[in-house]
C-alpha cells in the first residue's frame, strides 16, 4: 500500500513541451513512486496541454487540476490545497529534475523537523542542449545563486525561491500560503518567505538537491519582467512598509536618484534604452514600482 509522504506542486501555463520534459524526469526518481505524488494545476492552458497529459504514462500518482488563470499563487496554492503529503515540493514547469531530486528533499525533511530547504538549481549561460533524461553530459550551466554555502547551510528568507523548494504542509498553510494580490510576475515565494522568517521557521540551503532551468531569458521579455517585477515589489512594500523592505527592494535614495534624473531627461532615456542592458532593465524595474506606490 502506498505512503504518500511528499507532494511535488507544479503551476503551469502553456508550457505544454516543456512540462512534458518535467514530468519525464520527475517519473524516474531514486525515490520510491510509492512515496510521492504530483500535482499539476493548469491556468487553462490553450495549447494542448490537457491532451498531452494523457498521452502520458506516469509512475507515480498524477493529479492534473484545471482551473481559471489565478496567477502563480492561486496555482500553488490549489496544487497546495489538494496535496496528500506531508512535505510540499514546488517547482514549475521548466525545471528539469536531477534522479535523486525529491529524495534528497525527502531525507532532509527526516533529518531536521519543521524547517524548509532550497534545493541548488542551474541556469543555462547559453542555448539549451536537447537534454535527454537523465542527464548525462557536461553542460555550460551556472548556479541561480551565485553565493558559495556551504551544504545545509541557514540562508536568508531572500532565497526562498519556487523553484527547488521544500516546505512542510502544515507550516505553509498556518503562515497563510501565497498571497493571491501577487497578480503579476515577481516577489510572490520571497515575501512568503519573509513571512516565514517572522514566524522563526529557518531555510537551510540543500546543495545535494539539483534540477536545471529549461527557460533562457530574451533581453525583451527580461524587460518586461523587470517592470511586472517593480510592479510587484510595490505590493511587498505595502504589504510590509519597513526600512528592512523598503532597502532590500532597492528603494534607497541614490537608486532612487539616478531614476528621477533618467526620467526628467527623455533624451538621456532614449540613449539608455538604446543601449539596453542592465541599466535600462533597472530603470523600468522604478517606473513599476513607482506606478505600483502610486495606485
Amino acid at each position: 500500500m502506498s505512503e504518500i509522504k511528499l507532494s511535488v506542486v507544479i503551476g503551469t501555463y502553456n508550457q505544454k513541451d516543456k512540462l512534458k520534459q518535467v514530468l519525464a524526469s520527475l517519473f524516474t526518481q531514486t525515490l520510491s513512486p510509492y512515496f510521492y505524488e504530483i500535482v499539476v494545476v493548469d491556468s487553462m492552458s490553450n495549447d494542448g496541454t490537457d491532451a498531452a497529459i494523457e498521452t502520458l504514462s506516469p509512475s507515480c500518482p498524477l493529479n492534473y487540476l484545471r482551473q481559471e488563470n489565478k496567477g502563480r499563487p492561486g496555482a500553488r496554492n490549489r496544487g497546495i490545497e489538494e496535496a496528500k503529503g506531508e512535505i510540499i515540493f514546488l517547482t514549475d514547469a521548466d525545471m528539469l529534475a536531477d534522479p535523486n531530486l525529491l529524495q534528497e528533499h525527502l531525507k532532509a525533511h527526516e533529518k531536521m523537523k519543521n524547517a524548509a530547504f532550497e534545493g541548488l538549481t542551474y541556469n543555462f549561460r547559453s542555448q539549451i542542449p536537447d537534454l535527454q533524461i537523465p542527464i548525462n553530459k557536461k553542460l555550460d550551466i551556472e548556479p541561480y545563486i551565485k553565493e558559495k554555502l556551504k551544504p545545509l547551510h541557514k540562508i536568508k528568507w531572500s532565497y526562498f525561491l519556487t523553484g527547488n523548494l521544500s516546505i512542510p504542509r502544515s507550516i505553509i498553510k498556518n503562515a497563510g500560503m501565497f498571497d493571491a494580490d501577487f497578480s503579476g510576475y515577481g516577489w510572490e515565494d520571497i515575501e512568503l518567505g519573509y513571512r516565514l522568517h517572522k514566524l522563526g521557521v529557518p531555510l537551510y540551503y540543500l546543495l545535494s538537491a539539483k534540477n536545471f532551468h529549461l527557460h533562457p531569458v530574451s533581453d525583451k521579455e527580461m524587460y518586461k519582467r523587470k517592470y511586472n517585477m517593480g510592479k510587484s515589489a510595490a505590493i511587498f512594500y505595502k504589504k510590509h512598509p519597513n526600512l528592512e523592505i523598503k532597502y532590500f527592494l532597492g528603494m534607497n535614495p541614490l537608486a532612487q536618484g539616478i531614476y528621477k534624473l533618467i526620467k526628467a531627461s527623455p533624451r538621456l532615456q532614449k540613449f539608455i534604452e538604446s543601449k539596453g542592458g542592465y541599466l535600462w532593465g533597472e530603470f523600468l524595474y522604478r517606473k513599476g514600482l513607482e506606478e505600483g506606490l502610486a495606485t
